[in-house]
């Protein structure tokens, strides 16, 4: 139902908060791993996982694929959609929830360059049509000359995401280099993307400051926190065992409310900008949309 994008200024738990959210999700799920220094799930918490016994994710599987099949289809004039769907992978038993493997090597970064527009596309009509949540671990945020890098970050996902968040630590080692990342992410979104209104932060309650002091230093809303459950995060980065009763931890009852929040919050964003959009195209119309959506938030608000 909608696509959201998790990015950080250092390295603060990026690809383990994309974790707990897909898992912890009620909703058909799809992580995809696009962090470009190289994706760790597939030798972290699926490393030696029965659910690939029978088709192990090495190395000629995963987004690095995209790139041989996006060159390929564009002189045979097909889509990217066969590589896409043949690169998934279970996430879980579940059979709702998969991954879409990153890179194994980051040399194969810019390969990726041209492909990003097409993924992203993709991404949207698994999200919208076929009604999963995406979900995009798009690591650490690497810039240049004042923009998100058109290479070595996937810059196009970013400007379709309904969300993008920046993952940050309740202490100031991450909240102070964060600052700067969502001064670059706005402008990046205002120019490129659906909006700087769909930028807001995922705090991680690692360290003395709280959610609030969080928001307020940066000036950027809060729009999911995780607990800092260390014993679940190594579990999930594949190097504790599983903890008794995982759905019960800390991290795992957080990335639950977040996943149902962050869902809400894209569908009234989703909701406002196609108002904007039937405004724009149909003015006469515009008094009878405002009631209508003001009513729907209204009920939904309870």
């Amino acid at each position: 139902m909608s696509v959201v994008a998790l990015v950080s200024a250092t390295s603060d738990g990026v690809t383990t908060s994309a974790l707990a959210l897909a898992l912890a999700s009620p909703r058909p799920t799809l992580l995809a791993e696009c962090d470009l220094s190289g994706g760790s799930i597939r030798s972290g918490y699926l490393y030696d996982s029965p659910l690939h016994a029978h088709h192990p994710l090495d190395s000629s599987v995963g987004l690095h694929t995209l790139a041989q099949a996006d060159w390929a289809r564009a002189d045979a004039e097909e889509t990217l959609a066969p590589a896409f769907d043949a690169n998934l992978r279970q996430l879980d038993s579940s059979q709702r929830r998969y991954l879409l493997p990153g890179i194994t090597d980051p040399r194969q970064a810019a390969s990726l360059a041209s492909t990003w527009p097409t993924l992203a596309e993709l991404l949207q009509v698994t999200a919208q049509q076929a009604g999963y949540d995406v979900i995009v671990d798009a690591g650490r945020l690497v810039v240049e000359n004042g923009r998100v890098h058109p290479v070595l970050a996937p810059a196009a996902l970013l400007h379709q995401a309904d969300l993008v968040l920046l993952v940050v630590r309740a202490r100031r080692t991450s909240v102070v280099p964060a600052q700067p990342m969502l001064e670059v992410l706005r402008a990046e979104l205002a120019a490129a993307g659906t909006g700087p209104d769909g930028l807001g932060l995922l705090v991680v309650t690692q360290g003395g400051h709280s959610t609030a002091d969080v928001s307020r230093a940066l000036q950027t809303p809060v729009m999911a926190q995780l607990s800092w459950d260390e014993r679940t995060a190594g579990y999930l980065e594949g190097e504790r065992a599983r903890p008794r009763g995982l759905d019960r931890t800390p991290l795992m009852r957080d990335a639950r409310t977040a996943a149902r929040n962050l869902r809400e919050w894209a569908q009234r964003r989703r909701l406002h900008l196609q108002l904007a959009d039937a405004q724009a195209r149909h003015p006469a119309v515009a008094g009878v949309l405002q009631r209508l959506t003001h009513g729907q938030e209204v009920s939904a608000g309870g």
